[in-house]
């Protein structure tokens, strides 16, 4: 396989993990904070505690990928050049 085939496959792949795994995050996300949205007024603790998990794991998906693009980009398509 030539190195331009891939690199675009790598690349695919790399997109299809993100999307994968924003997808997950969203449903998650939609889990927690927009159920707290809805029955806010229940439990003002367990509100806090549901969007703090919702952020929090919002921030760990974007430190996530960008850890994930960082490490694709550099040792896969750059073949370990840095």
């Amino acid at each position: 396989m030539t190195g331009l085939k891939r690199n675009v496959l790598s690349v695919i792949c790399l997109m299809l993990i993100v999307w994968a795994t924003f997808l997950l995050v969203s449903y998650i996300i939609s889990v927690t904070i927009f159920y707290t949205l809805e029955y806010s007024q229940r439990n003002l603790f367990l509100s806090v505690v549901r969007v703090l998990i919702g952020v929090s794991i919002a921030g760990a998906w974007v430190v996530a990928w960008y850890k994930l693009t960082k490490i694709w980009l550099y040792k896969i398509l750059l073949g370990g050049e840095t």
